[in-house]
């Protein structure tokens, strides 16, 4: 059997809607010479009959059914990748390395959920407070923060259309109500100067080639005395027992591909001169180290494997390619990461999160 061409699909796909060869050449700007030799073509490849001629129409043989059936679906299939390809060359996303997968939908939710008691406690606002949360992604922290402040009001917004779609059935799934998405640029926000009481920003400055012009954007949309909370990593506090080389390795390969895309893993020990940069005051930065052991076995699977190791591991074709690291180096630690989730391994891992205040001024 032959290959089966793209522009077999949208042909039959079009007969389908317009019922005539006459008027899908029209519809795919052939003529009808054209499109009736693509036809014949096709039959020819599958050794089949697509279509029956009844009445200057065409009727679909049960092979044709079957093709029509696919045809749709697939074409379908291939809109949505091209939205999703030319979402993702947008300059301010193409150089997430991480990309938008199901699964890194998956591992994003396992962090959230499993280290939001460590970083997530004092992540609370006042009753009818509007807060900002700059870059929700796909929901993951906004279903916790959201649910932690019922009696106040989040407009959550992020560059990427699909990240915002998984964000809302997030939201919907858990039947929270105090959340309104909006698409929108960390860098260019539509909102008018002191809109709102609170900023919320999480896991989105070590991304960024342009850290403090995003700063400076989220402090124009904060009221006076108003407050902005970040949290970000640092792959630098990582360490683990048993200890391996090459795990150490794999981890800063991982740096360095950030590095290269204009972001900074290990932004986390940046906060406060950052946020002093930009002009913020009263400004409190504490360390949320995440530790773990035997005796906790909930985050050797939800942060160990599911999260930092699922993390390097979603990179690897890519640290490779840049020549960041041997794969077998990066195979063998991503191994060893694995093993310090066995019995007698432990694994350390530093989040900061810094609260800073809107200067009022004079």
């Amino acid at each position: 059997m032959g290959f089966i061409e793209i522009r077999h699909l949208k042909l039959i796909d079009t007969i389908e809607q317009v019922g005539t060869l006459k008027m899908a050449a029209e519809r795919l700007y052939l003529t009808q010479s054209a499109l009736s030799h693509q036809l014949r073509e096709l039959e020819t490849r599958l050794e089949t009959k697509i279509f029956h001629r009844v009445n200057n129409k065409l009727v679909f043989t049960p092979s044709g059914k079957e093709l029509r059936d696919a045809s749709k679906e697939i074409l379908k299939r291939l809109d949505v990748l091209e939205d999703k390809i030319h979402e993702i060359n947008k300059d301010d996303i193409k150089d997430y390395i991480h990309g938008y997968s199901d699964e890194e939908t998956i591992r994003l939710n396992d962090q959230a959920d499993s280290i939001s008691e460590i970083l997530h406690w004092d992540s609370k606002w006042e009753k009818d407070a509007l807060v900002l949360e700059a870059g929700c992604g796909v929901g993951a922290q906004t279903k916790i923060i959201a649910q932690m402040s019922p009696e106040a009001s989040f407009i959550s917004v992020d560059i990427s259309s699909t990240s915002i779609e998984k964000a809302k059935s997030a939201i919907a799934k858990e039947k929270i109500g105090n959340v309104h998405f909006e698409l929108a640029d960390i860098f260019e926000l539509p909102y008018s100067d002191g809109y709102f009481d609170h900023i919320f920003v999480c896991f989105v400055l070590e991304h960024l080639s342009r850290p403090m012009d995003a700063l400076k954007e989220l402090k124009r949309v904060l009221r006076s005395n108003g407050t902005i909370t970040i949290i970000e990593g640092d792959h630098g506090s990582t360490y683990f027992h048993p200890d391996s080389e090459n795990a150490r390795k794999a981890v800063e390969a991982q740096v360095s591909l950030q590095k290269k895309k204009g972001g900074n893993a290990n932004i986390g020990r940046e906060l406060y001169p950052i946020l002093s940069d930009a002009g913020f005051n009263s400004i409190k930065v504490s360390p949320r180290q995440i530790y773990v052991d035997d005796s906790k076995p909930t985050l050797k699977e939800g942060f160990i494997k599911n999260t930092f190791t699922a993390m390097i591991k979603g990179i690897s074709e890519e640290v490779i390619a840049q020549k960041f690291i041997h794969r077998n180096e990066l195979n063998s630690g991503i191994t060893d990461l694995y093993n310090t989730a066995i019995d007698n391994g432990t694994f350390c891992y530093t989040f900061f999160k810094a609260k800073a205040t809107k200067k009022v001024v004079s």
